[in-house]
This record gives C-alpha cells, structure tokens and sequence, in this order.
C-alpha cells in the first residue's frame, strides 16, 4: 500500500453530541477506494453496472487464426475428476493450445483448440498420457475450424457430447 497524503485518512473518532432525546453521530466520509486489478495486474474500473478492464494490452489472438484446429476424443481408462482435471492441465501447459476442456461425466471425453503452426496432435495427447499409463484416448477426430467457439462441448462424430 502507497503513502496516505492527509485528505486520505480516515477520521478515527467520530463527533457525537446530544440533542433534546436522541443522539446523534457524523464520522468523515471514507476515502476513494483504490482501483480492482486483475491477476495479471490490468486496472478493471466499474462503470455504468458493469466491469470494464482498462487494460492497454493487446487484443490480438496468440495463436494463428489460419492454423487453428480442432481435436475432440474420448477418454478410457479414468474416471475421477481429479485424474480427468490434471488431463486437462497437461495439455494446457502445451505451448500452442488455446482453449481445453474435459467432460467430467460419462461418456468422458476432452476438447482441444490448438494452434498446429505451434503444436501437433501427437504432442498434446502425448502430454495429455503423461505420468498416466493407463488411460486410453479413442474416436480422435482433428479438424481445421476457423474461428474460437464461446462454449467448448467435446463431440465425437456429429454427436456433441452433453447431459
């Protein structure tokens, strides 16, 4: 926290006095509130009921639009959120992936968005096995797309995997 100039402080004691039967308290208004930061250190300002990051970073995708792929398959051989969950992160740690998700429910199953001038199929379900021998990754479907979707659903075939 930064130096308090005087207008910041707060009055601790309040200036009560007394009236005919009832009491009556002021206390000095409360200092501005310092501004919301992200994670990642971008000032959020709260402006007509919303947030609006007013970040000066760039907007541009970190990935080739040209390039963007699409992987969907079924998971076997686990079962438990957690196992599921470090799937998940292992290929999210893979330098090119763009979005992951990871059913949790049966039929279990993941969908990757990847960038495939960074990265390959075979990486990221390399990385996906790692450290778990026995799960199984069947009915991979990899597909070039052309823009990210707002929700990822894994799907297999035309069937999309939901509950």
């Amino acid at each position: 926290m930064g130096k308090l100039d005087k207008r910041q402080v707060l009055i601790a004691a309040a200036v009560a006095f007394a009236s005919s039967n009832n009491l009556v308290a002021m206390a000095a208004p409360a200092p501005a509130a310092a501004p919301l930061k992200t994670k990642s250190g971008a000032e959020v300002n709260k402006e007509q009921g919303s947030l609006v990051s007013t970040s000066t970073e760039s907007k541009t995708p970190s990935y080739n639009p040209k390039a963007l792929h699409r992987l969907d398959f079924k998971i076997t051989g686990k079962s438990c959120a957690v196992c599921l969950l470090g799937i998940q992160k292992r290929i999210n740690s893979v330098p090119g992936t763009v979005k992951a998700a990871v059913q949790l429910q049966s039929p279990y199953a993941a969908v990757v968005l990847y960038d495939a001038s960074k990265t390959t199929q075979k990486a990221i379900l390399d990385k996906a096995g790692e450290t778990v021998p026995e799960v199984k990754f069947v009915s991979i479907e990899d597909n070039a797309i052309e823009k990210v979707p707002i929700v990822l659903v894994p799907k297999i075939g035309n069937e999309v995997l939901d509950h």
